[in-house]
C-alpha cells in the first residue's frame, strides 16, 4: 500500500511540473509575439522576465520596409514632324538589326496642273456667189401629148338638169360632143362612144343626137336620178379605141340628172 501511494505522488508531481513547463513556454511565446508587435514594450518585458534591457533588445524586432518608389510616366512633347522610332526585333538567323530612322513628313501634297493643247480654229465657209440668169421670155406651157388621139375635155364631166327631152326628173342619161384638133365637130357617124356599167353596154354614134350639137351623142341610163358607176370610151366607127377609159358616177339629184361628157382630139 505504501509503494502505491509513493508512485501516485510521483506521477502527480510530474504532471504538475509538465503543466508549469507548458505554461512558461506559452508565456515566452506570448511575450515574443508582443515584442514583435509592439517594440516599445521591450523594457517592461525585460523587467517581467528578470533580464537586462540589453538582453531584451537582443530579441530581433521586425523592421518596416520603405515603400518602393514607383516611377511615373510623363509625356514628353515631340517636335512637329517627328516620327517616333520603332524597334523591330532581329529575325532568327543572325540578320542585321534594323536601325530606326526619322522620316520627315511632306508639308503639302504636290498638285498636277493639266495641260491642254492649243485650240484649233476651223475657218467658216463663205457663201459662193451664184450666177443670176438673164431674164427672158417665160416658157409657155404645152399640153402633154396623149397616147390616144382623143382625150376628155377639161370641163368634163358636167352635171346639169335634163333639158333635151320632156321626161324631166324621170330620166337619167349621159351625152356630149366630139371635136377635132381645130375645135370643130367631127363628121357624123365617123366615131361612136362606148358606155357600159351598172347594167348598160351601148355604143351611141357621134352626130346621132343633134340636140347637143352636130356631133352630139346620148345614152339613156335610168328612169330616175340615182348614184351609179359607168365607163365611157371613144371608138372609131370600126370599133378601134381612140381614147382611154374614163370612169363616171351619176348623182341622185334632179338638178344633176344629165351628165355632159365631151371628147377633144389631141393629135
Amino acid at each position: 500500500m505504501r509503494a502505491r501511494r509513493g508512485s501516485s505522488a510521483s506521477a502527480a508531481l510530474f504532471n504538475v511540473l509538465t503543466i508549469l513547463v507548458v505554461l512558461v513556454t506559452l508565456g515566452v511565446i506570448v511575450l515574443v509575439v508582443l515584442a514583435f508587435a509592439t517594440p516599445g514594450l521591450l523594457p517592461q518585458i525585460a523587467d517581467r522576465l528578470g533580464i537586462t534591457r540589453e538582453e531584451a533588445e537582443g530579441i530581433p524586432t521586425p523592421t518596416r520596409v520603405a515603400a518602393a518608389a514607383v516611377p511615373t510616366m510623363t509625356d514628353t512633347p515631340q517636335p512637329i514632324g517627328f516620327i517616333e522610332p520603332t524597334w523591330t526585333p532581329p529575325s532568327v538567323g543572325g540578320a542585321p538589326e534594323a536601325t530606326a530612322t526619322n522620316t520627315r513628313r511632306p508639308t503639302a501634297e504636290p498638285t498636277i496642273t493639266p495641260t491642254f493643247p492649243p485650240p484649233t480654229f476651223t475657218p467658216t465657209p463663205t457663201d459662193t456667189p451664184t450666177a443670176t440668169p438673164t431674164p427672158g421670155p417665160s416658157p409657155t406651157a404645152t399640153n402633154t401629148r396623149s397616147a390616144y388621139q382623143f382625150t376628155r375635155a377639161a370641163i368634163s364631166p358636167q352635171y346639169i338638169q335634163n333639158f333635151a327631152n320632156s321626161a324631166g326628173c324621170n330620166w337619167l342619161g349621159i351625152a356630149g360632143n366630139v371635136y377635132d384638133t381645130e375645135g370643130n365637130p367631127v363628121a357624123a357617124g365617123s366615131y361612136r362612144v362606148h358606155v357600159w356599167g351598172s347594167g348598160i353596154d351601148e355604143r351611141p354614134p357621134a352626130g346621132g343626137a343633134p340636140a347637143y350639137g352636130p356631133s352630139g351623142w346620148e345614152q339613156f341610163l335610168f328612169d330616175a336620178p340615182t348614184i351609179r358607176d359607168y365607163n365611157v370610151q371613144l371608138e372609131t366607127a370600126a370599133g378601134t379605141a381612140v381614147s382611154e377609159v374614163y370612169p363616171v358616177q351619176s348623182r341622185a339629184s334632179c338638178n344633176s340628172n344629165l351628165i355632159l361628157f365631151d371628147f377633144v382630139q389631141n393629135h
